[in-house]
């Protein structure tokens, strides 16, 4: 036995190091086979698997994410076995017998699971630098070296945490659980409050349509795993590693604290402090009470006593499932200290979560903060946006400026926060989203359902809102602000679509685009047409980002570049539509025409505007003229008709109640 003062005991570091040999034997396999082994794969194939782009521009990212998933499982269950002599009495008291301090013989635990964790990242790097003579593709020496670091970073961190969260508890299994707990019960904690909320509450958004602030947001992008995971498509934020850094030190230097001054392990009990234990049980057992208490209330009807009931069966379900797992057997003993500490946080949980999200359902906005907004509704439902919009999209994307607009969107946003808003069973009934980006940066966001639209606040903002100048926020072409990046875009029309891809064909189509798009009638309402499926949509893809949203067919380019592709008549669906009727407005008419399109039914909109059905001939000459490009968008004489793929949808609706509004069965065009 070395003497007690040797800074390095090699029987003692051997010993930790024989224990998870084979485990990193393992790990290092697997490292070869994600790394090394689908590099040469993809090489020997010439082509990659998959088409995504990643942030970081090397085929050595492309499985990294799995490789980092697969290694922080290896890093558990190292530590686990690392440290499994302390949840025995046996081993615990052998190893204490020796004649050194608890914080050496920690040190030589450490050191053998850094030790596990560099030797494998070592000999895969020294792999990939000579197998990168031999790939069709570059990997570059500061790929591997950026990869080497990065997973390291992830792996030590990982393991300083699990390490901590082991001298909590005296049990193997115990101890698995604890470091999935501590990573993810925060995310599945917030996740269940928030989705009790929707339940339970109107106005609540988990992601917007537009801008940020999601509520899952601040949790989902600080779990560690999922964090580590984004960096990779994202970028990585360095100021978060540094705090993740901090962290682990943090608790390396905790976990030696606690170790050194800890005089006896009670070996017999799962964890070695009760509050700990008492506190992790309120938190299980609030989680799982609105986990079953969600799942119950979907399945029955929507009453205060039945929600009540819910999540009262989910508390009980919760404490004794979860007792059970930390007790290691279902002959469970019940601990009146825990509860009692269990019913003391269920009261104030429902306490702090029902003056919480009243006041943050009650909240809106002064008009003097508020720099734009984003209204969305059915006339954005094709809206999409994954990824950086700043990017590739300006800034105004989806936000208006507009005072007048954010005066009814206020107001509106009022009416529904005062809660008497619900549509009745005869009333046309939609829901709208509405995100305010603030003077401040911050954004604050709210969506409403079952909302009626023939409110005078609705009614009022879709006015203000549905013209080009203003409805220009959800061209999705019309605010490409950055042409570099994209690599394609889709045109879609009824039933069908086209692509661009050349770089220079996109980039000709969308200055032309943007440039024409002052010549549309400010006055023609863009946004209205089917709630369900827009006459015009396009998707940009732009280096792994996605964004979808409304076009116009009445730009110029639009049409010209439809007409190169197809016959306009068959790419708006009118070949093989039914059902044509045509309507001359007069320019004081167009509004309230607009209107009832999306509020009445079609039999009623026939009625009140003295509509005329086409011939067969009539349909001909109506077609031909499209395809010569003769649309209107401020034209006297309006077009409705139902393309082929809304008849099949329409089967059956006609016993439906209340009837289908004109918009849900009718395509409109102007045409002269």
């Amino acid at each position: 036995m070395k003497s007690a003062t040797s800074l390095l005991n090699r029987t003692l570091l051997n010993h930790f190091l024989g224990g998870t040999f084979w485990l990193t034997v393992l790990f290092l396999i697997g490292n070869i086979l994600i790394q090394p082994l689908y590099l040469w794969i993809r090489s020997v194939n010439s082509e990659p698997v998959g088409n995504v782009s990643f942030a970081l521009d090397s085929a050595l990212y492309e499985t990294l994410p799995f490789q980092l998933a697969a290694s922080m499982i290896y890093i558990v269950l190292m530590v686990v076995f690392l440290f499994s002599y302390k949840n025995k009495e046996a081993s615990i008291d052998f190893m204490h017998s020796m004649p050194m301090r608890r914080r050496k013989l920690l040190s030589h635990a450490l050191i053998a699971g850094v030790i596990n964790i560099i030797i494998p990242l070592v000999i895969t790097a020294i792999i990939l630098f000579f197998e990168r003579y031999f790939l069709i593709f570059d990997v570059t020496i500061m790929n591997i070296v950026e990869w080497f670091f990065y997973t390291l970073f992830v792996l030590l961190v990982v393991f300083a945490i699990s390490v901590f969260v082991g001298f909590l508890v005296s049990n193997m299994f115990v101890h698995m659980q604890m470091v999935v707990i501590v990573f993810f019960l925060p995310l599945v904690f917030w996740g269940l409050t928030v989705t009790a909320a929707e339940m339970l509450y109107d106005g609540i958004i988990t992601y917007p349509s537009a801008g940020e602030g999601g509520l899952m947001g601040v949790v989902v992008n600080n779990t560690f795993p999922i964090f580590v995971i984004q960096q990779i498509y994202e970028g990585l934020t360095i100021w978060k590693m540094v705090l993740w850094i901090f962290v682990a030190v943090t608790l390396i230097i905790l976990s030696y604290i606690y170790y050194s001054r800890s005089r006896s392990e009670s070996v017999h009990y799962t964890f070695n402090n009760r509050w700990i234990r008492d506190i992790l049980v309120a938190f299980i057992t609030i989680s799982g009470m609105l986990l079953v208490g969600i799942v119950l209330s979907f399945a029955l009807p929507d009453l205060t006593i039945v929600f009540t009931l819910a999540f009262g069966i989910g508390a009980i379900f919760s404490y004794i499932t979860q007792e059970m797992f930390f007790q290691g057997t279902a002959r469970i003993k019940l601990s009146r200290r825990s509860l009692i500490t269990t019913g003391i946080s269920l009261v104030l949980f429902w306490v702090v979560f029902a003056i919480g999200w009243q006041q943050y359902t009650s909240y809106i906005p002064d008009e003097s903060n508020v720099e734009s907004v984003s209204i969305n509704g059915h006339w954005s439902s094709n809206t999409m946006v994954y990824g950086n919009s700043e990017d590739v999209m300006s800034e105004d994307y989806l936000f208006i400026e507009d005072s007048a607009l954010i005066e009814k969107g206020i107001s509106l946003h009022q009416e529904a926060a005062d809660g008497d808003y619900a549509a009745d069973e005869s009333e046309i009934a939609q829901s709208f989203e509405i995100v305010y980006r603030m003077k401040d940066g911050s954004y604050v966001n709210r969506s409403y359902d079952n909302f009626p639209m023939k409110s005078e606040e609705y009614d009022a903002m879709l006015q203000t809102l549905n013209n080009s100048q203003i409805s220009k926020a959800y061209d999705v072409i019309y605010n490409i602000e950055n042409l570099l990046p994209v690599d394609n875009l889709e045109i879609h029309g009824p039933g069908t679509y086209f692509n661009l891809q050349t770089e220079n064909e996109i980039h000709e189509f969308v200055d032309a685009y943007q440039k024409a798009f002052h010549q549309l009638d400010s006055n023609m309402p863009l946004l209205i047409n089917n709630p369900n499926m827009q006459l015009i949509s396009a998707s940009v893809s732009a280096d792994g980002d996605y964004y979808s949203g409304n076009a116009s067919l009445y730009n110029p380019a639009m049409i010209e570049k439809i007409m190169e592709n197809y016959q306009l008549s068959d790419f708006l669906g009118l070949d093989n539509g039914e059902r044509f009727y045509t309507v001359d407005l007069a320019d004081e008419d167009k509004a309230s025409f607009f209107r009832d399109y999306e509020t009445i039914s079609f039999d009623e909109l026939y009625d009140k505007y003295s509509m005329d059905g086409l011939t067969a001939s009539e349909t001909e000459d109506i077609i031909e003229e499209v395809n010569e490009g003769n649309l209107d968008a401020s034209g006297d004489r309006i077009l409705l008709y139902v393309p082929e793929f809304m008849q099949d949808m329409s089967m059956g609706t006609e016993a439906m109640s209340p009837p289908l509004i004109a918009a849900d069965e009718f395509f409109m065009l102007g045409i002269e």
